[in-house]
């Protein structure tokens, strides 16, 4: 890379460092600046996460198992889960260990639109299943879960996990075009 491309790649990261920093543009915005970025300096593969981010997690992995095990910690919250009313449902803690973690795998420009990701009842069939089967007692046995709610405070930690990841990105991009 020659030195004017390297100045300007150094000037363009400075300068969606301070974006990002400032809120001035969208984290979506942000990270298609990074991926082009990482384009630019040939290190695309070594960032396969900027993709994942923009385009969802389900891209890649498609049972709830892979994407628990591969997704980074910032997108695991716990689901909020409610009957056919609106009513929320306590759950016992060995349910919820197996249930209850959620998996945020939405694209960025999603989350960023969201107050909250709603996870219908055509996906909780085989907790409900489950539940029917394995339930302690009548009342246990015989709870439907209607949906599962991802709410907004979990949703900005997701956010916030991707701006981290998105910043560090930027500060690693900005100190080796600094020091090359």
């Amino acid at each position: 890379m020659d030195n004017t491309n390297r100045k300007e790649i150094l000037r363009l990261a400075e300068a969606t460092s301070v974006d990002l920093l400032e809120e001035k543009k969208s984290l979506h915005d942000i990270l298609l600046t990074c991926k082009n970025i990482a384009k630019t300096l040939q290190i695309s593969d070594e960032n396969s996460w900027i993709d994942l981010e923009l385009n969802g997690y389900v891209v890649k992995y498609k049972t709830r198992e892979q994407l628990y095990d591969n997704l980074p910690s910032y997108r695991k919250t716990i689901w909020k889960f409610y009957d056919l009313y609106g009513n929320p449902i306590s759950l016992p803690v060995d349910i919820m260990s197996i249930f209850g973690k959620s998996t945020v795998y939405h694209s960025v420009k999603e989350l960023e639109n969201s107050s909250q990701v709603v996870i219908g009842s055509q996906l909780l069939e085989t907790f409900n299943k489950f539940i029917s089967e394995h339930g302690m007692d009548y009342a246990s046995k015989n709870v439907r879960i209607h949906e599962a709610k991802i709410s907004k405070n979990e949703i900005n930690q997701v956010l916030s996990g991707i701006k981290n990841k998105a910043q560090e990105f930027l500060d690693i991009v900005i100190s080796l075009l600094e020091f090359d």
